[in-house]
């Protein structure tokens, strides 16, 4: 099967941040920050801790999340060129070949170099490891028999 589809940036920077917020750091650091901050808040509720001090660790919590919610997906959407081109996608039993309106090279990979594929509302995630994946828009598919087909196809990945 072949698909051939373009990346909307704001669905690109969804997908980027919904992969940054499920990697097991970030839920780590995420989760320390909202300790810190409500540790914080109770401190100045008791007089514990300065309202200069509550200001100070308030902007930080709120900074670090705004770097991880916008700057982060950003760099990434901006550094990457696949996302600002035209992809052709072919599928098949054996893996997937990609090409790019901007490049004639055809690369293919097996699908035994794909560790997991996580679907979500908008796109297929095929990662080939914690940190590199490959997004199919789900929008790419025209016919549903396309796409439950490609999801059956892919199943077995995850196991």
């Amino acid at each position: 099967m072949q698909l051939e589809f373009s990346y909307n940036k704001g669905d690109v920077l969804h997908a980027l941040r919904y992969h940054f917020m499920h990697r097991g750091e970030i839920k780590v650091f995420r989760n320390t920050l909202i300790i810190l901050l409500l540790a914080t808040i109770a401190g100045y509720a008791f007089n514990l801790v300065t309202p200069g001090t509550l200001s100070g660790i308030t902007i930080m919590v709120i900074l670090l999340g705004l770097v991880f919610w916008y700057l982060l997906p950003i760099s990434i959407y901006n550094k990457a060129a696949t996302f600002k081109d035209d992809i052709h996608l072919r599928y098949s039993e054996e893996g997937i070949q990609i090409s790019t309106r901007s490049s004639d090279h055809l690369r293919s990979i097996s699908w035994n170099n794909f560790s997991k594929v996580v679907e979500t509302k908008k796109f297929f995630f095929l990662y080939r490891d914690k940190k590199t994946f490959f997004l199919i828009p789900i929008s790419a598919f025209k016919t549903e028999d396309a796409y439950q087909g490609f999801k059956e196809m892919v199943e077995p990945l995850n196991k």
